[in-house]
């Protein structure tokens, strides 16, 4: 039997690769539109919706919880039926969805069907991540899920740009933000699309001890990557398998997979869950217009300043552009030092540099200075979750990654909602001890990345 990463070692990243990664880019393009462009839609559909700030909240609170209600069924779902399958019947659905969220008259309508879009939305959270790694080398993963994730920046640039040229006009009777939501689906169906056309993860195959078609896709990928007459029988593979698989003679509980991650797991589910809580809790967006520090800044601020604006101009997307393109710039400087760096120690240089942008914020006062502090500590931290993932993906089986990920997605949406809380009390109150508590928890977290095993630890837990 012939090991599957050795296979896809001797395949080599070709043409199948390709294709997989960039429906995947295209499709996490679209997810982020949903989840982070979604606040550009809202400051857009202020007036017309009547939207005031308990409104936004409700609209914002329903989505999450929606996710988080759905995350752990998702997880469950894609490791027993498969992740393409999962991936394109739940991005389908959500997809429709916005599409009819564009079209409701009102704010209520509007609500009840953003938030069923949230239930479904939570699957790709779960499997997208999950079905590009299984088509890639391991030696390669985090590179490729790097590239993937130059979709985040790409998303908040496509939809900034697109709201400063469509939020300012005149288009009665059809509002801009109501285009711009149609807008942000083009790459959810051109993603999805490309993927009508791909197979399901072969590694997904053999962990439900499903050989031949397993075989099957390898095939496949074997003749795109190697030309129309190679086959797997002239490299000398005639079966597959892959470590960790479940003896097919015996028989498992229901619940054996779940027990199995949480207690053989235990110790690195526990230190994942407690980074991604916390990094994804420290995402944070400001605005400044003073010279005076932030915290100085914010003794003198009144919610009454600046009331909401019907009609959002290219100005009011300058920030959201240039977050954007740090974004990218960030994921594009990652996959560089991937090159002759191990993940952990880019992850460790991302959360001291946060760590740094937060010791800044208790004394800047330059206007600009502060806007960079800020993007020092939200931006790096969204680059070292995505290279977490790409480790948890690496430590635990294929039949349980997918219920591993959806553990981790509900625990980040629980760090935004807790964090945010707090941030809500002390913030006005206790400035300086709000950001310098931030700094603590950088500090927990990169002691709690550095107990993650090495690379090489790492090859042998996973045999």
């Amino acid at each position: 039997m012939s090991d599957i990463d050795d296979v896809f070692a001797m395949l080599g990243f070709g043409r199948m690769q390709y294709f997989v990664l960039s429906a995947c880019l295209l499709v996490q393009l679209w997810l982020t539109n949903e989840q982070l462009g979604f606040a550009v839609v809202v400051a857009g559909a202020n007036c017309e919706l009547e939207l005031d700030d308990e409104r936004i909240s409700w609209l914002m609170a329903t989505n999450f919880a929606a996710q988080m209600l759905t995350c752990l069924m998702w997880g469950e779902l894609a490791d027993r039926f498969g992740r393409r399958r999962i991936i394109m019947c739940a991005g389908l659905t959500s997809i429709m969805l916005s599409i009819l969220s564009a079209c409701m008259p009102e704010y209520w309508s509007f609500l009840v069907v953003r938030s069923l879009a949230g239930f479904f939305v939570s699957a790709l959270v779960v499997a997208l991540m999950t079905y590009l790694s299984e088509f890639t080398k391991v030696s390669l993963r985090p590179r490729v899920l790097n590239i993937m994730s130059y979709s985040l920046g790409l998303s908040i640039i496509y939809v900034a740009t697109l709201a400063g040229v469509l939020l300012p006009l005149e288009t009665d009777p059809v509002q801009g933000w109501r285009i711009l939501l149609l807008c942000n689906q083009i790459p959810g169906l051109l993603g999805l699309g490309i993927l009508l056309c791909l197979p399901e993860s072969p590694k997904y195959f053999l962990s439900i001890g499903d050989q031949e078609r397993a075989l099957r896709v390898m095939e496949r990928v074997c003749r795109m990557n190697k030309g129309k007459d190679a086959t797997l029988n002239s490299l000398g593979v005639k079966s597959l398998t892959q470590p960790r698989l479940l003896n097919p003679s015996m028989t498992y509980g229901r619940c054996h997979d779940t027990k199995t991650l949480l207690v053989t797991y235990a110790k690195f589910m526990g230190i994942f869950s407690f980074i991604i809580f916390s990094l994804c809790g420290m995402i944070l967006t400001s605005e400044v217009e003073e010279r005076l520090s932030v915290c100085e800044h914010l003794d003198g601020y009144s919610p009454k300043r600046n009331p909401p604006k019907c009609r959002l101009s290219y100005e009011d997307m300058k920030d959201q552009l240039i977050q954007g393109f740090v974004v990218l710039g960030l994921f594009v400087v990652t996959s560089l030092l991937l090159i002759c760096i191990n993940r952990k120690v880019v992850i460790l240089f991302y959360i001291g540099a946060a760590t740094g942008g937060c010791l800044l914020l208790n004394f800047v006062t330059h206007p600009y200075v502060i806007l960079a502090s800020f993007l020092i500590v939200m931006d790096p931290p969204l680059c070292s979750i995505r290279l977490i993932a790409t480790i948890l993906i690496d430590l635990v089986p294929t039949r349980l990654r997918g219920k591993a990920l959806a553990l981790t997605s509900i625990l980040s949406r629980c760090g935004v909602l807790v964090i945010s809380l707090y941030m809500g009390y002390t913030l006005s109150r206790f400035c300086y001890v709000t950001f310098n508590l931030f700094i603590l928890l950088f500090l927990v977290c990169g002691v709690l990345v550095h107990l993650l095993p090495s690379e090489t630890k790492m090859k042998s837990l996973t045999q």
